[in-house]
């Protein structure tokens, strides 16, 4: 994982969003006010950045310093699952099996292998639930408060979304194990230190700006959570419904089996129980807000994990059909995508590479169905596991060849710099469009043009100078077209655009002296 993690550029918009903010941060050592091409960026809190910044810190400014703490979450999310499947059901091949699922999941390797908060908030909220559960059953206080101060930490990474699931876990763990609801001395003030740890930044960023007060609860919580379609994320209310057993395959199909041929021979903890009655409960609460992207329920699958993994564990031994039935589902997944990524040809891959890569996998598949003596559980769990990690050899390979299919911009900022190798001084216009990757990858040259594109419009309230305007330009204003058009008449400067964004009539007459380079959808003047 550590060494692929490098592999490929940063991907628009959010990874380089992120990437960006988080190197500003490290040049400036400026932990308390977030910025994104020289403009206060202040729609969530720092711990992401942060983070990404002591990647830096560490390993230089480049992909690997980005992404390097996303493969440590993942690590630690491991770690958590299987140490909360080895408390909780008190067996420790449960909590080999859930960890190993959870490795599997497609959405558990997505969201490591680009740089959002996800991943991150889902490690602290698993964490804080992995302390709530210790406590509990432990009588162990100290991890009571280790709980709340992970909380309050998750909350500093995205915000109050942070306490959903976690509150969603132990109000079911509470019903269903009808607990009385008595509030200890230690539970109020862990309650009291979880708001501290929360509030912390906020209250020190109001103080300093009172007007981001009113920008924190409308915008950026209220908005966000009912009018998603100001940031083009509604969904109908199916949408995690539908979607999110897709993202858990092969391990949804055999429990769908057992529940319609098998429910008899299944025994419901109350192990079981809990996570299951959360996991339906994070979807419905989640799929009543308007904003839906995928990974907003990714804390859902540590425990989806751990609920698969009480079923295999009860089931697996005993029931060869359950096998039988997992493993074909597992096969028939990677030869459907193996033949969809040869058939589609915009992809690019070396024809050498996927022949060893086949070559590999039905070597392993072979060795583990005909060869291997192992139980079932360990045939399958080999399988499932090796496989995956092939899977994402072959990914660390197939995304430097394919970046602008995947969204990065890197072909063409490496273009601009070959072309401008012997100018020290010249300016990257990017027209009606928002690229922070420009600026990651071409220093603080980059000039954002905003016309009529609403993802170029940058939010300047919170400026007390007017330093941002070098770096960005606002044409709704008729005064900054003179400016503009300064910049098109200097022949070192270079302009990006995009196909659907053409740089407006009036003024492509200063263009007509550009070569242009085309990169997919978008073209470098130059």
């Amino acid at each position: 994982m550590l060494c692929g993690i490098s592999q490929g550029g940063l991907t628009e918009s959010s990874e380089a969003r992120y990437a960006e903010i988080g190197r500003e941060m490290a040049l400036s050592n400026d932990f308390l006010h977030p910025r994104m091409l020289g403009i206060g960026h202040y729609h969530k809190p720092p711990v992401t950045y942060a983070i990404t910044a002591l990647g830096y810190k560490l390993f230089g400014y480049n992909e690997f310093g980005a992404r390097f703490f996303l493969a440590v979450a993942l690590i630690i999310q491991l770690l958590l699952v299987y140490k909360m499947g080895k408390l909780w059901f008190d067996d420790r091949k449960t909590g080999i099996y859930a960890a190993l699922i959870y490795f599997t999941f497609p959405i558990a390797l997505a969201s490591v292998l680009n740089l959002t908060t996800d991943a991150f908030l889902n490690t602290f909220i698993l964490s804080s639930i992995y302390c709530f559960l210790y406590a509990k059953l432990k009588k162990n206080t100290s991890f009571l408060y280790l709980g709340y101060v992970l909380l309050g930490i998750a909350f500093l990474v995205k915000g109050p979304v942070a306490f959903l699931p976690v509150a969603l876990f132990m109000i079911c763990y509470k019903i269903i194990n009808k607990e009385p609801v008595k509030p200890s001395k230690h539970t109020v003030l862990g309650i009291v230190l979880l708001l501290l740890i929360s509030a912390s930044w906020f209250i020190a960023i109001v103080l300093e700006k009172p007007n981001l007060l009113d920008h924190f609860i409308e915008d950026q919580i209220i908005k966000r959570s009912v009018d998603a379609s100001q940031f083009k994320r509604s969904k109908p209310l199916w949408y995690y419904l539908v979607f999110a057993p897709l993202l858990c395959l092969p391990w949804t199909v055999p429990f769908v089996y057992v529940l319609i041929a098998k429910r008899n021979h299944l025994k419901f903890t109350l192990q079981l129980k809990v996570l299951g009655f959360t996991c339906l409960a994070i979807l419905v609460v989640f799929s009543l807000f308007s904003s839906k992207l995928i990974f907003y329920i990714l804390p859902l699958y540590p425990l989806l994990a751990l609920f698969f993994a009480g079923i295999y564990r009860q089931l697996l031994e005993k029931e060869k059909g359950y096998f039988i039935l997992t493993y074909k589902v597992g096969f028939g997944i990677l030869t459907g995508m193996a033949i969809a990524l040869l058939c589609i040809p915009a992809f690019e891959y070396k024809i050498w590479l996927s022949i060893l890569a086949l070559a590999v996998i039905g070597s392993y598949f072979y060795w583990w169905n005909f060869k291997a003596n192992a139980s079932k559980s360990t045939r399958l769990f080999g399988l499932s596991t090796g496989a995956t990690c092939i899977l994402l050899l072959l990914y660390f390979s197939f995304a430097p060849q394919n970046e602008l299919l995947m969204r990065s911009f890197k072909p063409q900022f490496s273009f601009i710099k070959e072309q401008r190798k012997d100018l020290k001084e010249y300016k990257v216009i990017v027209y009606d469009y928002r690229l922070p990757s420009a600026e990651f990858y071409l220093g603080d040259r980059i000039i954002t043009v905003s016309n009529t594109n609403y993802e170029s419009l940058r939010d300047t309230r919170f400026e007390k100078d007017s330093s941002w305007t070098r770096s960005y330009i606002d044409l709704r204003n008729p005064k900054n077209y003179p400016k503009f058009e300064a910049l098109l008449k200097d022949p070192n400067n270079i302009i990006i655009t995009k196909d659907r964004r053409p740089i407006p009539d009036s003024l492509d007459h200063l263009t007509k002296k550009f070569k242009v380079e085309e990169f997919g959808d978008w073209r470098v003047h130059y």
